[in-house]
C-alpha cells in the first residue's frame, strides 16, 4: 500500500465530483492509494493565485513518491505549484494540459494568470522524473496541438488518442482506465 497521497487538480468550470475523478477516486481507493481531489476556488471565473492557496492546503505530503494529476487548467496550475514548493516528486500525468498561452476560446483575466508567467522547464524536469501527458485529436476545448506541444517541451511521454475530446462527461468519459494504469505504473517505477 502507498502511503503518501495523489493529488488530483480539476480544470476550469468543473469540480472533484465531475467526469471520470470520482471513479479515479474511487479506484485508487480499492488499490490502496488515496486520492485527494480539491474543488478549486471560482472555477468559473479561476485566478492563480487562489488556486495555489488551494492546492497548498491540502497538499500537505509531498515527497519523490508523490503523483499529481492534472485536467486542463488544473494541468498548469499543479505545476506552477510544485515549481514554488521546488520539491522532487514521483511524477505527473497531464491530461488535455496546455502551457504558454491560454489556448481555449474563452479568454478571461484569471484564465490568462495561469500562463503569464513561463515556466521553468528545466526545473520541471529536474523536480519530476515521470512525466505523462494526454491528448485526443479531436479536443474541441484544448487544442491537441497545445497539449503536444506541452508534452515536447516537457520531455514528457506523449500518448496521443485519434479521440476523446476533453475528456469530460459529455464526451462519455465517466471512467478512465488508461490514467488508472498509468499511475499504477508510475508507482511501480
Amino acid at each position: 500500500m502507498n502511503t503518501t497521497p495523489a493529488y488530483f487538480i480539476h480544470g476550469f468550470t468543473a469540480s472533484s465530483k465531475a467526469n471520470w475523478f470520482p471513479w479515479l477516486k474511487n479506484e485508487l481507493q480499492n488499490n490502496g492509494i488515496q486520492l485527494i481531489v480539491p474543488d478549486m476556488p471560482n472555477t468559473n471565473d479561476p485566478h492563480l493565485l487562489p488556486w495555489l492557496q488551494k492546492i497548498e492546503d491540502v497538499a500537505k505530503e509531498l515527497n519523490d513518491n508523490t503523483i499529481f494529476i492534472g485536467h486542463s487548467l488544473g494541468c498548469i496550475a499543479m505545476l506552477q505549484f510544485i515549481l514554488k514548493k521546488n520539491i522532487k516528486i514521483k511524477g505527473v500525468i497531464l491530461v488535455s494540459g496546455f502551457m504558454d498561452e491560454n489556448p481555449m476560446v474563452v479568454q478571461k483575466e484569471g484564465l490568462s494568470q495561469f500562463v503569464e508567467e513561463p515556466l521553468d522547464v528545466e526545473q520541471v524536469k529536474a523536480l519530476i522524473p515521470h512525466r505523462v501527458v494526454i491528448t485526443a485529436i479531436d479536443d474541441d476545448i484544448v487544442p491537441s496541438v497545445a497539449t503536444k506541444k506541452m508534452a515536447e517541451r516537457l520531455g514528457a511521454q506523449l500518448i496521443e488518442r485519434s479521440n476523446g475530446k476533453h475528456f469530460i462527461d459529455r464526451d462519455g468519459f465517466t471512467q478512465f482506465p488508461e490514467v488508472l494504469d498509468l499511475i499504477k505504473s508510475i508507482y511501480s517505477k
